[in-house]
């Protein structure tokens, strides 16, 4: 038994490059595998417990005015219901001291922070917000530079109020600013009365019900408490339910685990691929010792134990750099995403289930991988064994092979017949090797494809909205005002208007409808023939000139869907206290690209104007035509704050924007996670790069005496270099042939789920053409770093070292 462990150890020692392009190999895939199936388990984890962590409200309305304290008791009393928390949301402008740069934000008001109960927000630095002193929420100090210590100006209805930031507090439901969100700021009671707020009021009630929680319970709930402030004149703008055990984020996070699951068992294919090809290959390479060990008497059992023990060894080596490496990228990258929803990381965290896939992978599928090989080597015979050279011999005299080797030497120069050759000679090590590389290669391909088509939808949606600027009052204005606004900076431009309006909407048996929109439905009444905006029609048709005061609406495609809603069907609609049968003539695609937005139901403007009899309310007006650049928007529209907050005309923060900013901002809010994904390809592709490197190195090992023959016949070390370096040039190529149909096939579908999931629509499909040439180059350079050092190693070996080897 020593003299075999002997055996093991120094097998192991004296092939050290062998050995550690194996240790390599094998912890570059594991470590893939433990790095994807991280991830996933970590951000759903690190979501769920956040979201418990803010003891989430299950119902959330945020209410067009102020309503009084003393509903609060009468809501409290209500059947099913839990406990409510009141709060206010103001849209402000605030400058940092001194700048004279005005901006919109959103001051968020809390009776007492340290008294809060759902959707808590969370001293993060410094002090809980009091007096005349602020908090600054997390994403927004980080975005702004911001921090404890700076003074920021307020504008109030007849001064300018200076404040001190106390604090930085991290809000769980809140959208970045880079991805189009606005400021937060925090202050308590004594601040809200600066800016006109009633003492004893609120703006946003949030709500929990009696256990145990359902979508339905809480939807009746919030239909009473509703019915509640509409006695009192009282609008709810906006009405969020949230499922107390789910993170709202979730849906978002389905897309991206969809493709780390993809991922994930490419690298599991890519990791097992490439431990059967190293194994294979090192067996191939021990034929002559098997041989050697056979004619001493060793049996099939002993050799077959010592090979074993060498890829346990091996294996168990590759572990050690592996699992590290895996959990470390799995909470570094799960960190990155995370922090899109404003979840800290904290302490390191691993998931454990990467580590059994990790322990699985890289111990099992050695062995299984190994089992074939060692097996057929161990049970060569004496005269098999020893009479293995290396020397070419392996070549089939099929069809095939005649045919190549008829074609290479008659068409090809001697050195690139013979490369192409020998490429092709070992037909199992070339699929093995083109297998890792196809699969780096496609999942790349895919990946750019998913950007491309993502880029592609963004854009296309943009293209039909005919407008530069969309401004959202806080409070409903009269045309005339508006007009007499925007005449002042720019009395040619054109102007369409539309109204917004709560809306309930139930079906036709008086059940109220899940919707898709996670902040709820509202209605906007938009011209009948107006040109401004038109979504993409999925179903039926988009409103007409002819629909003027008709009761019909076009319906996300989305809702209608959950609902089992067809074009052409009735909905019992309450605006305000009117109840009313309304048709759909249509279902749009909506692009809400985040989980912050409100549902548009789209109805005629006129028929809503008879309806109320109010012919000049407007809630939005939707400015143009679009400019051409972000620079010149972005100074049109802050032109058009500025005289409207001269006017005394406030706008709501998150209803006003400029067409090219959201669609940077919805660029923003993609990009990274697609950098993410990006990163993983590039990390497959990397794994590819490592296997043909392995693949090349066992293969100078194999070949010594074929590289001994040439250089006995007189072959100079350049030639030598070039042979294995043209070999791994052309197992690039190869693969970047294959990689293109199969990946032009294969994107298609994956893009289809992924925007299905992530963004509830059919994503707008482009393969990225592009891409198939920034492949090309990436290959070239990953297989000729991957063949230098195996071609240089090739270069160095004289005749009497060749002829030794065994």
């Amino acid at each position: 038994m020593n003299t075999l462990w002997h055996k093991v150890w120094a097998e192991l020692w004296a092939y050290k490059v062998r050995t550690l392009m194996a240790i390599l190999s094998i912890s570059a895939g594991v470590s893939c595998v433990g790095v994807l199936f991280g991830m996933i388990d970590l951000e759903l984890a690190k979501m769920d417990a956040a979201h418990l962590k803010s003891q989430p409200s299950h119902i959330s309305l945020i209410l067009r005015s102020d309503a009084d304290h003393d509903l609060l008791k009468q809501i409290a009393a209500l059947d099913g219901v839990a406990g409510i928390d009141p709060m206010t949301p103001l849209t402000v402008r605030y400058s940092s001291a001194g700048s004279n740069h005005w901006q919109m934000a959103t001051l968020i008001i809390r009776p007492d922070y340290t008294e809060q109960q759902f959707d808590k927000t969370l001293l993060q630095n410094g002090k809980w917000p009091t007096d005349r002193q602020i908090g600054i929420e997390n994403l927004s100090a980080s975005f702004s530079g911001l921090g404890v210590g700076d003074t920021i100006d307020f504008e109030t209805d007849n001064t300018v109020l200076t404040t001190t930031i106390s604090g930085v507090l991290r809000h769980p439901f809140v959208k970045p600013p880079n991805f189009g969100g606005q400021m937060h700021f925090f202050g308590d009671t004594q601040l809200a009365r600066v800016f006109g707020i009633p003492a004893g009021s609120f703006r946003q009630l949030l709500v929990q019900i009696t256990p145990p929680y359902s979508t339905d319970k809480a939807r009746k709930i919030a239909q009473t408490i509703r019915s509640l402030f509409l006695a009192r004149h009282i609008a709810v703008n906006v009405t969020l339910l949230q499922d107390p055990q789910k993170h709202w984020g979730r849906p978002f996070f389905a897309g991206v685990n969809l493709v780390l699951q993809i991922m994930a068992l490419a690298a599991l294919l890519l990791c097992s691929v490439q431990i059967f090809n190293t194994v294979s290959a090192n067996i191939d390479q021990q034929t002559y010792q098997i041989g050697i060990m056979k004619a001493l008497g060793g049996s099939t059992f002993t050799i077959s134990k010592i090979y074993g023990a060498e890829i346990l060894f091996t294996a168990m080596a590759a572990l050690i750099v592996a699992v590290p490496l895996g959990l470390t990228g799995a909470y570094l990258s799960s960190c990155q995403l995370l922090s899109l929803f404003n979840i800290a990381c904290d302490g390191f965290d691993y998931a454990p289930r990467a580590i059994y896939f990790m322990l699985g992978g890289g111990l099992l599928i050695p062995l299984l991988a190994a089992a074939g090989p060692i097996l057929r080597g161990a049970a060569m015979s004496v005269r098999e064994a020893i009479s293995s050279y290396g020397l070419g011999a392996d070549f089939g005299r099929n069809r095939f092979d005649l045919w190549m080797e008829k074609g290479t030497t008659s068409h090809l120069p001697t050195i690139y017949a013979a490369a192409l050759g020998n490429l092709i000679r070992r037909k199992t090590e070339l699929l093995l090797t083109q297998a890792v590389l196809l699969v780096a290669g496609v999942t790349f391909l895919v990946l750019m494809s998913l950007i491309a088509s993502l880029n592609l939808t963004l854009d296309q949606e943009m293209a039909r909205s005919h407008y530069a600027v969309r401004l959202g009052f806080s409070r409903d204005q009269t045309r005339h005002s508006v007009m007499e606004t925007l005449d002042a900076i720019d009395n040619h431009a054109e102007l369409e208007t539309w109204q917004r309006l709560p809306v309930e909407i139930a079906d036709y048996q008086g059940k109220p409808l899940c919707q898709k929109g996670s902040l709820g439905l509202q209605m906007l009444a938009l011209p009948a023939a107006g040109v401004m905006y038109q979504p993409l029609i999925e179903s039926g048709r988009w409103l007409r000139s002819d629909d003027a005061g008709q009761r019909v609406l076009v319906l996300s495609a989305e809702s209608a869907e959950l609902n089992s809603i067809q074009t052409g069907d009735s909905l019992n609609i309450q605006l305000s206290t009117v109840k009313e049968v309304w048709q759909v003539i249509g279902t749009y695609r909506w692009l809400a690209g985040n989980n912050f937005s409100v549902e548009p139901v789209y109805a005629p403007l006129e028929t809503l104007q008879i309806q109320n009899g109010n012919r000049d309310s407007v809630s939005f007006a939707l400015i143009g035509p679009a400019l051409n650049k972000l620079s010149d928007e972005t100074a049109y529209l802050q032109k058009l704050k500025t005289e409207f907050r001269a006017k005394a005309i406030d706008l709501d923060v998150y209803a006003t924007n400029a067409k090219l900013e959201q669609r940077q901002f919805a660029g923003n809010q993609f990009r990274p996670v697609l950098g993410t994904l990006f990163g993983l390809a590039a990390m497959i592709a990397t794994v590819g790069g490592i296997g043909l490197s392995g693949t090349l190195t066992t293969s100078v090992m194999q070949r010594t005496r074929e590289i001994g023959v040439l250089r006995s016949i007189g072959a100079p070390s350049q030639a030598i270099f070039r042979l294995f370096l043209l070999e791994g040039l052309f197992h690039g190529v190869t693969a970047w042939l294959l990689s293109i149909p199969l990946a032009y096939f294969s994107a298609a579908p994956i893009a289809a789920a992924l925007g299905k999931t992530m963004l509830g629509i059919k994503l707008d499909y482009c393969f990225a053409w592009p891409a198939v040439g920034l492949w090309l180059l990436i290959l070239m350079v990953l297989v000729s770093a991957a063949a230098y050092w195996p071609a240089r190693k090739a270069a160095k070996l004289t005749v009497a070292g060749c002829f030794d080897h065994h």
